[in-house]
């Protein structure tokens, strides 16, 4: 082999890097089911697989607890919700009107105006949709449905739920308000306060929905789809992210339906699946899903940049990175919207320390360990 063919070929290995497919993932094991967290790094698309059984199985009454797998029941069992659906909604059920303190315990169900589980996609917030809506590279703006967070042959941002252990440290933090995100900062500036890091255990999901038409229902298209119902309509699951503490930045795995628009929408930009979906799948809805990719870090090991997006939940800024993207999820000691730290923008890459400055070159922009959740959602409590 000529040397120049050996560096070529040398260098393609490299650039397979953490947010594509590994070769070495070919000698997981795919059988054996159950999370381990070093999956996250050895076999990362059967770990997203794993994550992805664990979320999507049945739940069990909420009433006895939120969050809990019902063993009595398989995966893809019809008429049942999922597990994720059971964990609290980031908009209605962790950051309030009015910055209120939501119920300190995770199972609480008082919330008034939270949707029935399982039912209803979450409703966008106009506070929401004023602090997302940005203007990346390129001029592409993140698209957010004004009225009611569900999409009709469009893209958005989707509903997005947190399980336990993320909702018990936003809370014993103190940043389910602007307030308390704002203290944060100002304290961390400070040196009183070191930056957060969300505990091992934390999981969020954000989920993408399209409303089925009468011709789709009609053709029995419907029964291909995980759904919900509200107000007479049906509403298929689309693409879902599930992200996890499991790393340090994170570990990121986005899935999608098979049937993956191809008017109105760029593709997404996926990582090969190494291992294809679990054998218990078959028969069930959940065979009509698909692994997007995964990500692990920023780059890869010759120093790209690494991308991974979905189609609906990134439309008009596909070509973006999740790690990247989310690394500006920041508070400010900033008044009014300017807490909310940097609007979301499309990044590629590790962040700079520059990122971070505001423009007198002081630090004005404190991490929020990749959750934009919090500084999206989060509403000013005007009684503090």
């Amino acid at each position: 082999m000529k040397m120049s063919s050996l560096f070529l070929a040398i260098v393609g290995l490299l650039s397979l890097g953490s947010a594509t497919a590994n070769s070495a993932e070919l000698f997981c094991d795919k059988v054996t089911p159950g999370l381990k967290r070093t999956d996250a790094v050895d076999c990362p698309s059967k770990h997203a697989w794993d994550l992805f059984l664990l979320v999507n199985h049945p739940a069990a009454d909420p009433k006895k607890g939120r969050g809990i797998p019902d063993d009595s029941k398989k995966i893809g069992d019809p008429g049942t919700t999922v597990v994720w659906e059971t964990w609290r909604l980031s908009g209605g059920e962790v950051f309030l009107e009015a910055g209120a303190k939501p119920p300190i315990d995770f199972n609480d169900m008082t919330m008034p105006g939270a949707p029935p589980f399982g039912k209803v996609p979450e409703r966008s917030k106009a506070a929401l949709i004023q602090a997302g809506e940005a203007h990346p590279l390129g001029g592409a703006e993140i698209l957010f449905d004004p009225n009611d967070g569900i999409f009709q042959g469009v893209g958005g941002f989707g509903e997005s739920r947190m399980n336990k252990a993320t909702y018990d440290f936003v809370l014993a933090q103190g940043l389910y308000n602007l307030n308390g995100q704002q203290k944060y900062a100002l304290e961390y500036l400070m040196g009183k306060r070191p930056l957060i890091s969300f505990p091992p255990e934390s999981m969020e999901v954000k989920a993408a929905w399209i409303e089925l038409t009468d011709d789709q229902i009609k053709k029995g298209e419907d029964k291909k789809y995980y759904l919900a119902d509200y107000k007479g309509k049906k509403y298929g699951l689309v693409g879902l992210h599930i992200l996890t503490k499991d790393l340090p930045n994170w570990f990121w795995a986005t899935f999608h339906h098979k049937d993956h628009p191809t008017e109105k929408f760029d593709k997404g930009v996926e990582t090969k699946d190494v291992l294809g979906p679990p054998d218990v799948l078959k028969g069930t809805v959940w065979e009509n899903y698909k692994l997007g990719g995964t990500q692990i870090d920023f780059v890869d090991l010759i120093g790209n940049p690494t991308m991974l997006s979905d189609a609906y939940i990134e439309a008009g800024f596909v070509k973006s990175s999740c790690i990247s993207c989310h690394a500006y999820a920041t508070a400010s000691p900033l008044t009014g919207e300017g807490a909310r730290g940097h609007r979301q923008k499309v990044q590629l890459g590790a962040p700079l320390p520059s990122d971070f400055r505001t423009s007198d070159g002081q630090v004005g922009y404190v991490p929020l360990d990749f959750l934009f959740s919090l500084p999206f959602r989060a509403q000013w409590d005007p009684k503090q």
